[in-house]
């Protein structure tokens, strides 16, 4: 049974990565830094990964946040989540204002797209910008008009440094929050298996997830940066049900 769960994963992911990339034409253009996104499940933000140092083309989290935050000159971005258990139909959209490493970040989410309704607004400020020798840093809040049993409001403060590791370059992530972190720290550790994959293990307060994304440029008039994401939701607990979770995001200029 056990067996048939994984290879059923598998496939899940090698259908959703041939049905999702086939219809787009991709142009190998360098973008700086991480321009991709990394989709959020559970109704929460996307996030971005530009401190990847131009590495890879795809970052971000699944269900954390990092500490890099949209900023003006990236402009604005819009994705989808979902999951094999229902909890987490998502779409969202957002924009940035102010420079790269000391700038704001909103986000509005539709939490229920079978319903359209249940709209939350998040909000993230990173008020300093990573180095050779420090971490980025922000804080941030989750659903700030909290919709009560389903998505209660989380403050939270991280940290997030890439680390350039010679054979596996990795961006690790480290905070605390409140509300859906249970007033707990969180964490992950993204590895940039290339300048399109990457692997992501994490911890969110309350279990443990995996997930692999892959990060390209869809060819329009332009090129825009656009992610892939497949999670498993709590990979390792026993008392738990896991999910599988589909997603993806593009950044637009």
């Amino acid at each position: 049974m056990k067996a048939y769960f994984v290879l059923r994963v598998v496939l899940m992911f090698v259908l959703a990565v041939i049905f999702t990339l086939l219809p787009f034409t991709v142009a190998h253009a360098h973008i700086e830094g991480c321009a991709a996104l990394g989709v959020c499940c559970g109704g929460c933000d996307a996030v971005t990964g530009t401190g990847c140092g131009g590495h890879s083309m795809a970052g971000g989290a699944l269900s954390n946040h990092t500490a890099y935050a949209q900023y003006s000159g990236a402009s604005h971005f819009v994705g989808f989540g979902f999951n094999t258990d229902n909890t987490a139909q998502t779409v969202f959209g957002g924009t940035g204002f102010g420079k790269r490493g000391n700038s704001l970040e909103l986000t509005v989410t539709m939490a229920d797209v079978s319903q359209f309704s249940d709209f939350l607004f998040s909000a993230k400020y990173q008020f300093l910008g990573e180095t050779a020798t420090r971490p980025a840093m922000a804080v941030g809040v989750d659903a700030i008009n909290e919709i009560p049993d389903q998505m209660p409001r989380s403050f939270y403060i991280v940290a997030s440094k890439y680390v350039p590791l010679r054979r596996l370059p990795l961006v690790a992530s480290l905070g605390w929050g409140s509300g859906r972190f249970q007033d707990s720290f969180f964490g992950d550790l993204t590895f940039i298996l290339g300048k399109h994959w990457s692997f992501i293990a994490e911890y969110d307060g309350l279990g443990g997830n995996l997930g692999i994304s892959f990060g390209t440029e869809l060819s329009l008039w332009r090129p825009f940066p656009v992610v892939f994401l497949l999670g498993f939701e709590n990979a390792f607990a026993s008392d738990e049900k896991s999910a599988v979770t589909l997603g993806a995001g593009i950044e637009l200029h």
